[in-house]
């Protein structure tokens, strides 16, 4: 299994830089045999090319269904590692964990199958039952993800546990609805978290079980206001925060909120904004998230795949995108996917 650690560094005086390190070890994941991790030292490999982008909306099997590309993040280093380098790399988030179908949305499964294709952070959605136990689902209804029926607010652990998920196309799964907790605990040494926290959900909860599962390296929250973001800084102050900001106002009120300007990832919405816009929220060091995800004809994942847009996601990350939430992550992997990757030494520079 190939695991890959993106890790932000501060060398000395010099620019933030981003290295990527791959951690290479075999699988052998059909014989169920236990992988054995083999370091690559002193390796420097550049890789080059164009990949066509795909205008199917077949999903293409990954090159290699065995492998599982990780992103691990030094202990205490989350922060660091969503500010913006210098020279990033760029990365997806998959929407509500990256579904395709026979694998559901909010899934450990779908997760840990969009990581075959490469790596990138995962969105999920974390919402609370009457018990008070966090799981992953969307909605507020059992209905349309499950073969359940009625409402969270009146639901149990025990009521939901053994219900089977169902796909985006209605199909009935074998999988299971996840509890944040067992999420929390996959996600370390593999992906990030961004927690979409749903309506009615307590965050000291989630945020308390974040640092019980010592998850805080993976987890990240996303917030709709400047106001939800000030709250959830208050119960987690070293969590980082996906922030909605699409105009200078959002900008000052962000400025003025107490917010530490470490803790920002910024949100910039579904529609491309001026190239100019980017470049101004990377002067302050933030990581800029763009969404082409979306089930209506103007969403950009949808434009991109009918062929009704110019632009391509390798454009959209040139306009100044770190970070491309989607809905289609095996076409964005096929296009931004190692355009330069480095291979480096498994080493760690002295700070």
């Amino acid at each position: 299994m190939s695991r890959i650690l993106l890790l932000h560094l501060d060398v000395a005086h010099l620019q933030s830089v981003e290295i990527l390190f791959w951690y290479h070890r075999t699988a052998a994941v059909r014989q169920g045999d236990k992988n054995k991790m083999s370091k690559l030292f002193g390796l420097f490999i550049l890789l080059a090319g164009l990949s066509l982008p795909v205008f199917s909306e077949q999903v293409p099997k990954p090159r290699d269904p065995n492998v599982r590309h990780y992103l691990t993040i030094p202990s205490g280093g989350l922060a660091d590692f969503m500010q913006r380098p210098a020279s990033p790399i760029p990365m997806l988030s998959h929407h509500r964990g990256g579904p395709v179908p026979g694998m559901p949305e909010n899934s450990l499964e779908a997760m840990d199958n969009a990581l075959s294709y490469g790596y990138g952070l995962m969105e999920v959605d974390v919402a609370q039952l009457k018990d008070g136990t966090l799981i992953l689902l969307h909605d507020d209804t059992l209905d349309r993800t499950s073969n359940g029926n009625g409402g969270l607010q009146d639901k149990t652990w025990d009521d939901i546990k053994d219900l089977r998920l169902k796909d985006n196309d209605g199909t009935l799964t074998n999988f299971r609805i996840p509890t944040l907790e067992a999420a929390l605990k996959w996600s370390i040494g593999r992906t990030v978290l961004t927690l979409d926290i749903k309506r009615g959900t307590d965050f000291r909860k989630v945020a308390q079980l974040v640092k019980q599962t010592g998850a805080e390296d993976y987890s990240m929250s996303i917030a709709y206001s400047i106001e939800q973001a000030q709250a959830f800084y208050n119960v987690a102050p070293e969590m980082p925060i996906s922030i909605g900001l699409s105009d200078d106002q959002a900008i000052e009120r962000l400025n003025a909120s107490g917010i530490p300007s470490r803790l920002v990832v910024a949100w910039t919405g579904t529609r491309l904004l001026e190239p100019a816009f980017y470049t101004k929220l990377h002067q302050r060091g933030w990581r800029t998230i763009v969404g082409t995800l979306g089930r209506g004809a103007s969403a950009l994942d949808n434009q991109i795949r009918d062929k009704k847009t110019g632009v391509s996601y390798r454009e959209i990350v040139a306009m100044g995108a770190d970070i491309i939430a989607t809905d289609r992550f095996w076409a964005v992997q096929q296009e931004i996917r190692n355009p330069n990757l480095f291979i480096y030494t498994q080493q760690r520079l002295a700070k």
